[in-house]
């Protein structure tokens, strides 16, 4: 990956020119740096005093995680609101194209219409001039009930082939002639449709999208049916949603040469503005009128081989506020205790892993320089040596000495003392640098998590709305086709093969649905759409749906079963669907209606598309349609079953409000999953404002965050050890380490040094808890597994190791989970360990006194060798101090 320097440290390029916006990379770069500076101190202090070990590499270690982490946090911020405006640009343009889809089927449906035609045919006569008003009036009606379903239209008209308004919606806005091209393209021969935006006679001259297909009367004459779509109601509607929460973010719509044909805010990007593309969709830079903004633009997705008039989304917010610190979380213990390495790239993940390697090579290097100093100490010409009293010492005791000696002897204080200082000056720098890493890093998470449970939110209320559209688009159909005449005559009549044929035109425009049936009052099935399903003809049909659809008396109602089987859908017809209805009125007026009409919506293929449409790009995430009792309607994939019940618990789906969106997290399969829920409020006229029912449909969004971690282990490997005061005159110096999530603890003087990482050599003869073996100073050493040895756990790979020797001389190393401190301990702290009785026969246990975190287990080295070796106890080599006293 590229980078450039920017600040004195290296960042990638894509965010280098955003880092001026971003102030959160400030508020940890300040603490970082000027904690470097302070290590450079520290370090020069050690060369002049020669009492500290060699910190270069590790200060080289922590200035290149320094600069990781920065680009890190960067490009997370900058990942995070991109992901946000890329998104909802997304949503805007996709959303429209369906909605134009739709569009594109009721203008080829509505051109069929027999009373339009019969206008046509009638406006050719010209002796039927006088009777023309009354029948246009009737036509004008039949217009304003078709809009009162479908209200996604602010004009509906008739022209004829010269462009004469025959009839209008609204005809104070039509001109009388309409001298459009663009419109009358429609006329061409094998032109299905032609969309047409911008200003147009037939809408007063003001700007708006139009669709018109070609209208044959059945005595040839020609004309063109032409519906203007509320383009600007359906938008700005939809761009007041996604912009919320999106601080000062603007939504555009473009046209094919990036010109601004609607905003969501004209005071930031006025209409017409041409606004550049960049060669990348998602996330860039781009200046404004003096503004700059992060811009993503967003082209359609295409919905049943539509892709609507080639115009594209653009979202644009400011970048003083792009990068704005977002609000705390309203809830914060989400995702605790989950592993999430999963939704990290892997420099992301590699972060703290190296954070931990510097801090295990800085805790070496201290523990190494402090062992060294202690040793200094221990040989310095004022230190007498005596007998330990016999009810602290060990066999082989360990550096006992008088805390008090070098002050009463008005002693001042020697290199050792200074070195021990400085090296807890170092230890107290490395612990803030640590920290800062960690909350960088919390950051990070938190930020991860934080747009994760952000994405599933939205992309629920994203699937959810993109069902209650296609829902209302369902009822819209099944009330207007109700009132074709064609069908209404065939009902009556018995005409069984002409209710076929305009069934099956009717279908071959409305993709959507799998099969379109007619019904007599019996509720028998007349005719269908399908040929191949013609065997439904003469079935009586059951259900509620069914009684409910034949008792409607107005036009504006229609009925829709429940999610469940009905014998029309699927291969064997047991698969579970919804069903809209309506009735079909009698040809001559307000009578009883002749029967039904029914329209089995393809459930299976059309929700997972729509379910898809709304996944996250994460991996393994899932979308689900279900009902407020937990049956599942729809699924993304085959993990879930269509018709079962949900395997997990979401009590918020029973009482959740319409149009109400929750985000938590679940449990399945051993993993937790953050979860987006959004119940359907319905679209426009559809649903909207109805009391909750057991048939609502909800949408849940799924995306696995990682398994559960052992809370237990996550809190003891979190503590860290904090050593009592010493309280009397006589101390012990303990070198502190972490086995298994256990403070365990070796005299200081039994541990020679801390070593880097090294191959360790298999031995296959050797003991369970022996490693192998591992060169040290031209010998051989067995490494011992503490975790092995003591609680039958292994230490993991990243482990620590220590060179040790006993009292008589022998050498070993011990593989412990991490390093703690080195520190002094007052004799009268220790005490007999009260929870291993069997342990204290074969080696010696002491505990510190303390509660809790600051309880620590005190071993022995010579007892360690003897459990592996079962050598009986040596003695002591005299060139070894272990006891010093007054």
């Amino acid at each position: 990956m590229t980078k450039v320097w920017r600040k004195g440290l290296p960042f990638s390029t894509e965010v280098a020119p955003l880092l001026a916006a971003m102030p959160l990379l400030d508020e940890y770069r300040e603490p970082l740096m000027r904690l470097q500076g302070a290590w450079d101190s520290l370090a020069l202090l050690g060369q002049m005093s020669g009492a500290a070990t060699d910190m270069a590499d590790t200060r080289s270690a922590f200035e290149a995680l320094t600069g990781r982490l920065l680009d890190s946090l960067a490009r997370r911020q900058f990942a995070n609101a991109v992901q946000q405006l890329q998104g909802r640009a997304q949503v805007a343009i996709d959303i429209l194209v369906r909605n134009l889809f739709e569009r594109t089927a009721d203008v080829g449906f509505l051109a069929a219409d027999g009373p339009l035609k019969d206008l046509l045919a009638e406006s050719a006569r010209p002796d039927r001039a006088l009777e023309l008003d009354a029948f246009r009036e009737s036509v004008r009606q039949r217009l304003a009930d078709y809009v009162a379903k479908y209200s996604v239209y602010d004009q509906v008209a008739l022209l004829a082939a010269d462009g004469r308004c025959l009839v209008a919606l609204h005809p104070d806005r039509c001109a009388p002639v309409v001298q459009d091209e663009r419109l009358l393209r429609a006329l061409d021969p094998g032109q299905a449709f032609v969309e047409v935006h911008g200003p147009s006679a037939l809408l007063g001259g003001a700007s708006g999208l139009i669709y018109a297909a070609a209208v044959k009367a059945d005595n040839g004459t020609m004309g063109v049916l032409c519906l203007s779509f509320k383009l600007e109601d359906e938008m700005l509607g939809l761009f007041r949603a996604l912009c919320a929460g999106v601080p000062r973010s603007v939504l555009v719509l473009k046209d094919e040469q990036g010109r601004v044909l609607l905003t969501s805010d004209p005071w930031q990007i006025p209409l017409g503005a041409p606004l550049a593309t960049s060669g990348r969709e998602q996330g860039f830079r781009m200046d404004f009128a003096g503004r700059d903004y992060l811009a993503c633009t967003a082209t359609a997705s295409g919905y049943e081989g539509y892709f609507g008039p080639g115009w594209s989304a653009q979202m644009l917010q400011p970048l003083q506020h792009a990068f704005a610190e977002a609000p705390p979380q309203r809830q914060e213990a989400r995702a605790r205790g989950v592993d999430t390495r999963e939704l990290f790239d892997e420099e992301l993940r590699s972060i703290p892993l190296e954070a931990r390697r510097i801090q295990r090579e800085l805790s070496r290097s201290l523990w190494n320089g402090k062992l060294k100093s202690r040793s200094h100490a221990l040989h310095a010409p004022h230190a007498s040596h005596g007998a330990a009293p016999p009810d602290t010492a060990f066999p082989a005791a360990g550096a006992l000495t008088s805390a008090s000696t070098s002050t009463s002897q008005g002693r001042t204080p020697s290199n050792a003392d200074f070195a021990v200082t400085l090296l807890n000056e170092v230890e107290r720098t490395g612990d803030q640098l640590r920290q800062v890493f960690e909350r960088a890093i919390t950051q990070l998470e938190e930020s991860a998590l934080g747009a994760v449970f952000d994405t599933v939110g939205f992309q629920s209320e994203l699937a959810i709305s993109i069902v209650n559209r296609n829902l209302y688009e369902r009822a819209n159909d099944c009330r207007w086709w109700a009132q074709d005449g064609r069908l209404q005559q065939a009902l009556a009549q018995g005409h069984a093969d002409a209710a076929a044929e305009v069934l099956s035109s009717i279908h071959a425009l409305y993709t959507v649905y799998s099969l379109l049936l007619v019904f007599d009052a019996q509720g028998r099935v007349v005719a269908v759409s399908d040929p191949a399903q013609a065997h439904h003809v003469g079935r009586s049909l059951q259900g509620e749906w069914v009684r409910a659809a034949l008792a409607l008396r107005d036009s504006s109602q229609y009925a829709v079963s429940s999610h469940e089987p009905c014998g029309l859908y699927g291969e064997d017809g047991r698969s579970p669907c919804l069903v809209y209805a309506a009735a079909v009125p009698h040809p001559d007026g307000p009578v009883a209606p002749v029967g039904g009409i029914a329209i089995v919506f393809d459930g299976q293929p059309q929700f997972r598309a729509m379910l898809r449409a709304a996944l996250p790009s994460q991996p393994g995430s899932a979308a689900l349609l279900v009902t407020r009792s937990g049956e599942i309607v729809a699924s993304s994939d085959e993990r879930w079953a269509v018709g079962a019940m949900l395997p997990v618990p979401l009590p918020a789906l029973s009482t959740l409000a319409p149009d109400q969106v929750v985000t938590g997290e679940v449990e399945w399969q051993g993993r937790v999953q953050a979860f987006g829920l959004a119940m359907s409020g319905g679209y426009r006229e559809y649903r909207r404002r109805t009391p909750p029912h057991p048939q609502d449909l909800a949408a849940l969004v799924l995306l696995p965050l990682g398994p559960r971690l052992d809370e237990t282990a996550q809190s003891q490997g979190q503590a860290s050890f904090v050593p009592l005061a010493p309280g009397g005159a006589r101390t012990l110096d303990i070198a502190s380490v972490l086995v298994d999530h256990q403070w365990l603890g070796l005299p200081a003087a039994q541990v020679l040094a801390a070593l880097e990482r090294q191959r360790i050599t298999a031995w296959p003869q050797a003991p369970a808890a022996v490693r192998g073996m591992l060169g040290f100073e031209g010998r051989m050493l067995p490494v011992l597994d503490l975790g092995q040895l003591l609680f039958h756990r292994p230490t993991g790979d990243e482990c620590s190791l220590l060179v040790c020797r006993t009292s008589a001389g022998q050498r070993l190393v011990l593989a412990v989970q991490q390093l703690g401190q080195v520190f002094q301990a007052g004799t009268d702290q220790l005490q007999p360990s009260p929870t291993r009785p069997g342990w204290a026969a074969q080696a010696q246990v002491r505990l510190l006194k303390g509660k809790g975190a600051e309880m620590l287990t005190l071993l022995d080295c010579d007892d360690l060798w003897r459990l592996v070796s079962g050598a009986a106890p040596q003695e002591p080599a005299g060139d070894l101090p272990l006891l010093a006293a007054d």
